[in-house]
């Protein structure tokens, strides 16, 4: 079997940008492996579709989580793209490049090569925006990149309300500082999503020098010596092994890059041990030190307004879908929220703590508060949402087995610091503070969950632990560092081996302050750059 210069695990924000870069020399032979297949379906290209997307297993893979013993806690699900784009071809869709300060603790934890300066110049190479180049933001780009056009008086009211709050207005939160508050930039263009797979994947589909192999499942990484020279897989049921004369680069995620080490005999020694794995590498910090974002929503009822909830049932569906159809409009070509906000809620925060989302509907909840089902409730209705983005909690990512179809034991460790158990407290009154300003209050009805009985610091923080979502923003379980534990180097490659790089968001040092896919696209982008420099 001839081998590629590169092969690259997982088609998701980086392992596509890292395809469409590194082809871009017609001498270069490049090898996509992705789990997944198309992401062309009608669900999936609409906006608004996502949320259906979510539960279907065909594009997604769903890991269960474990929970503390004792926990009240219901059964909790991460999912993540399992598809061309990954995660890009399915999450909701916002635009975040995230604080500048983000990065430059990226250069101190880790070296040179990823301050507020590089990762600048790679989002700006990347974007396309539809308000047009300054100098702190791109277009041209291959990445389309607006601010939702779906408005609604309520959308306005919103954003008064966080004015009143203290929070400034911004026509984008995207810039060199996003503390404050405006409409949410999108990866939409014309009605319909823009991923990695649109914007970068699919173009470069069209040259010679890329194969992509889907519907292929990674079992582990082939060494002779100590070199990574192959990758052993799954192809429709039949082994199948693919061999490189250059470089092995995982780009699988925050889940799945970690599992695919530990398979591999590069994790922590003692816990390979127990499977029957040869320990390659005894790397500790492979599927630990994993940080996460966490969510809370508070939907309301709302009186003397509509909200968009008639939009989404009934009738009103059926009109959205004709509008949506007719001319890529409306509800269904936008996404999860209109607006959104970067706040400090803690007094000692020097840059946004939490993230906001709101939007003019609600879903339905059970008698123990927790959402049910993914439709939204007949009766008008309000949601404002917070991510905790600074979280210092750590959890984990470790295998199950030896056997590669076992999932992994994913251990968030939710609240397990004092200061983050502060944080959700305060995080709970803020969200409820902002629905209480003069531009809302004339439209509130009640607080439908948890309820206006929730008062106390204790209560607030057991129904947060009880309530509470994952932020779909893991990072750092492959983490690099400058320290004798990072699992790689500044330039992204796994410490003990040759040949072998993680270039995803198990490899960013530490949470970034929002969304985590434009942040990925960007690292992709400048990997890119080192792996061709040092190839010459």
């Amino acid at each position: 079997m001839d081998a590629f210069d590169y092969i690259i695990i997982g088609a998701g924000s980086a392992g596509a940008v890292l395809a469409s870069k590194l082809t871009e020399n017609s001498a270069t032979r490049v090898l996509v492996i992705e789990a997944g297949g198309s992401p062309e379906t009608a669900l999936m290209t609409m906006p608004k579709g996502f949320s259906k997307n979510l539960r279907k297993p065909d594009h997604m893979w769903h890991f269960q989580v474990k929970q503390p013993a004792g926990s009240d806690r219901p059964d909790e699900v991460w999912v993540r793209g399992r598809t061309l784009g990954g995660s890009s071809s399915v999450n909701g869709m916002v635009y975040t490049r995230c604080q500048p300060e983000d990065y430059n603790e990226w250069n101190d934890r880790a070296g040179p090569g990823w301050g507020w300066s590089d990762m600048k110049r790679a989002f700006m190479a990347i974007e396309d925006h539809e308000l047009g180049a300054t100098s702190s933001r791109g277009a041209g780009g291959p990445l389309h990149v607006a601010p939702t056009k779906f408005r609604y008086p309520l959308t306005e009211r919103l954003l008064d309300a966080g004015v009143q709050m203290g929070v400034p207005r911004k026509d984008d939160i995207n810039g060199e500082d996003q503390e404050g508050v405006g409409y949410y930039n999108y990866k939409i263009r014309n009605g319909r999503r823009v991923s990695a797979y649109t914007a970068f994947l699919k173009p470069a589909m069209s040259r010679p020098n890329l194969t992509v192999s889907t519907q292929t499942y990674v079992d582990r990484i082939i060494f002779e010596g100590a070199r990574a020279v192959g990758v052993a897989a799954r192809r429709n049921g039949e082994a199948v092994t693919f061999r490189s004369k250059g470089e092995i680069i995982l780009a699988a995620g925050a889940i799945m890059s970690p599992k695919i080490l530990q398979l591999s005999g590069i994790g922590p020694g003692e816990h390979l041990r127990k499977f029957g794995i040869e320990v390659r590498v005894d790397s500790p910090d492979v599927g630990g030190r994993m940080r996460e974002h966490l969510g809370f929503t508070i939907p309301y009822r709302l009186k003397n307004d509509p909200g968009i909830n008639n939009q989404l049932y009934g009738i009103g569906l059926v009109k959205s879908v004709l509008r949506y159809y007719l001319n890529r409009s409306g509800v269904l070509a936008t996404g999860p929220y209109e607006v959104g906000g970067f706040v400090r809620t803690l007094p000692e925060s020097t840059r946004p703590d939490a993230q906001i989302y709101l939007g003019g509907f609600a879903t339905p909840r059970n008698e123990k508060g927790l959402p049910s089902g993914n439709s939204v409730e007949h009766l008008p209705g309000v949601s404002i949402s917070g991510h905790l983005l600074q979280n210092t909690s750590e959890g984990t990512v470790m295998i199950a087995s030896a056997d590669p179809q076992v999932a992994p034991v994913i251990t968030p460790n939710w609240l397990d610091t004092e200061r983050d158990q502060r944080a959700a407290v305060v995080l709970v009154r803020y969200l409820r503070k902002w629905m209480t300003m003069p531009a809302l209050a004339p439209y509130i009805d009640h607080e439908i969950s948890p309820g206006m009985k929730v008062q106390s610091d204790e209560d607030i923080l057991a129904t947060f632990k009880r309530l509470s979502y994952c932020g779909l923003h893991a990072t750092s379980s492959c983490r690099m560092g400058n320290d004798n534990r990072a699992v790689l180097d500044n330039q992204l490659r796994v410490r003990g081996v040759e040949g072998l790089r993680v270039v995803d968001c198990s490899a960013m040092p530490n949470l970034v302050t929002g969304n985590t896919s434009a942040p990925a696209m960007a690292m992709g982008w400048l990997a890119a750059e080192v792996i061709r420099n040092q190839a010459g």
